[in-house]
């Protein structure tokens, strides 16, 4: 009978799951953010689409940290993952998610937060949705900052949008004259 071989120290033991723990942390945020996403689509039958703007939860401690938590793993501890580069895009692509669906139920939100208010302890709360959902925001936006620079710094380009970009020209190979060369006897 053989027995599982013992890492030879607490580092060692966890640095082999290195990949499963990153992979899991972005696999749980584009999990969350799916069903955020259809939670606050589809209407029920007791809420408006701006109360559940209100409560949305795109931008939450989870979708903010575990993405940056997982490209950490993946490339601050050495060796960097192969697959680094791949994780950076995919946390890239969680955070646009995040900040845009954030952005636009935070706006939506406000209307129904706002529409409440009727004395000082509802104008206080609809204070508190506004600066603490401005607050998210931001630091959403500062993470994501650092996962374009990670993305970039491992090789990642971004694609060029701009109205002056132009696309290389392409090289031909010169032609051949039709005249051939007349051959004397």
């Amino acid at each position: 009978m053989t027995t599982p071989s013992v890492p030879s120290s607490p580092g060692s033991a966890v640095k082999a799951l290195r990949p499963l723990f990153a992979w899991a942390l972005l696999g749980y945020v584009a999990l969350q953010l799916f069903f955020t996403f259809f939670g606050w689509l589809l209407p029920s039958r007791d809420t408006t689409f701006s109360s559940r703007s209100a409560s949305a939860g795109f931008v939450t401690l989870y979708t903010i940290v575990l993405p940056l938590l997982a490209l950490l793993i993946a490339t601050q501890i050495t060796p960097v993952l192969a697959v680094s580069k791949l994780m950076a895009a995919i946390a890239l692509v969680e955070y646009l998610v995040v900040l845009f669906f954030g952005l636009i139920s935070f706006l939506l939100g406000l209307g129904r937060t706002f529409d409440y208010v009727n004395s000082a302890r509802s104008a206080f709360g609809a204070l508190e949705h506004f600066v603490m959902g401005l607050a998210e925001l931001g630091v959403a936006a500062l993470v994501a900052y650092a996962v374009l620079r990670i993305f970039l710094s491992l090789g990642g380009t971004l694609p060029d949008f701009s109205a002056r970009h132009t696309p290389p020209a392409q090289h031909t190979p010169p032609t051949q004259s039709s005249e051939q060369p007349t051959q004397i006897l």
